[in-house]
């Protein structure tokens, strides 16, 4: 094993489970567990892992059966029936199909969420044709600013700038276009990817996005949304100073994004999200390593864990 420097505990922090909006993301087949309840349709094993989100705080849940979605609608519906019995939090339908966004919205009975609405996850500048489903029923909408559509293709925006003028444009043509939404019905998605991989400063780059997103006035009152696990993933468990690495990872972004107007997460609810002080051992690792590139990068996240030969 590596000598590894001494590092002190980690400093006081403050809890900000108040101030963010989770949707929970658990029912996807992206996760193991849920995998193996999704393939074997087990709805009250897929009720549990719902009423457990709730208890643990999320206001939202994801609804995601994967490629069962298209294969099988029924069982779509009958899930989404299931979790609507045992929960009253709105859902979120995680689809980029209309098909089965209609499905969703035709079976959401907004009376068994206390009236509130769903999320239709998500539209892009290449499928507005997902809008018709707002004529089923009302909801809120996540648009994706990470892409955007480009003489008829889609085109990846690869700078803060492009990311923040894409969703100019498709929050002024969603208020202006007649579908009857406000400010507080968009959510606008900017993309995250691990942080144990980001060679190309592309966590950087979304944090400099939510910040221009924060100084256009004509995105008061629409919310800002991540997928915030996605940071944490291929990480250890633990920091060097004994603290939980990849919570910690998370909350450095949030601590750097929340002052920005970031407000929702797709997200683990339960997990002990914190706003970090300057001095916090990782949020300072963080924060250098997003500044680099390459194998730099990767080798200053190293440097907050430890790691066996």
């Amino acid at each position: 094993m590596n000598a590894q420097p001494s590092i002190s505990a980690a400093p006081a922090t403050r809890r900000i489970a108040t101030d963010l909006t989770i949707i929970g993301e658990r029912i996807n087949p992206g996760f193991a567990k849920s995998r193996e309840l999704l393939e074997r349709q087990d709805l009250a094993g897929l009720q549990a892992l719902a009423q457990a989100q709730v208890q643990k705080g999320c206001q939202y849940l994801t609804i995601n059966v994967g490629e069962k979605a298209g294969q099988d609608p029924h069982f779509l519906v009958e899930l989404i029936r299931a979790v609507q019995a045992v929960v009253d939090v709105p859902l979120s339908f995680d689809y980029p199909h209309e098909s089965v966004q209609e499905t969703c919205l035709k079976t959401y009975d907004a009376a068994k969420a206390r009236g509130r609405k769903p999320i239709v996850n998500s539209v892009s500048e290449l499928r507005w044709e997902m809008l018709e489903v707002l004529k089923i029923q009302p909801a809120k909408v996540v648009l994706m600013a990470s892409e955007r559509k480009e003489n008829g293709r889609e085109v990846a925006n690869d700078t803060a700038a492009a990311i923040a003028q894409t969703a100019h444009r498709m929050v002024r043509r969603m208020l202006q276009d007649g579908y009857g939404l406000t400010p507080d019905d968009l959510l606008v998605d900017v993309s995250l990817c691990p942080i144990a991989t980001d060679t190309e400063g592309l966590i950087r780059r979304a944090v400099e996005a939510i910040r221009l997103l924060h100084a256009d006035p004509m995105l008061h009152g629409v919310h800002r949304l991540v997928g915030l696990s996605n940071l944490g993933i291929m990480l250890p468990k633990l920091a060097l100073d004994g603290g939980a690495l990849p919570t910690r990872i998370e909350s450095s972004f949030l601590t750097l994004t929340m002052p920005c107007g970031l407000d929702t997460i797709l997200g683990t609810p339960g997990r002990d999200y914190q706003l970090l002080p300057p001095e916090d051992f990782v949020f300072k690792g963080f924060q250098e390593a997003i500044q680099l590139e390459g194998t730099e990068a990767l080798l200053r996240v190293r440097q907050l864990y430890r790691k066996d030969d």
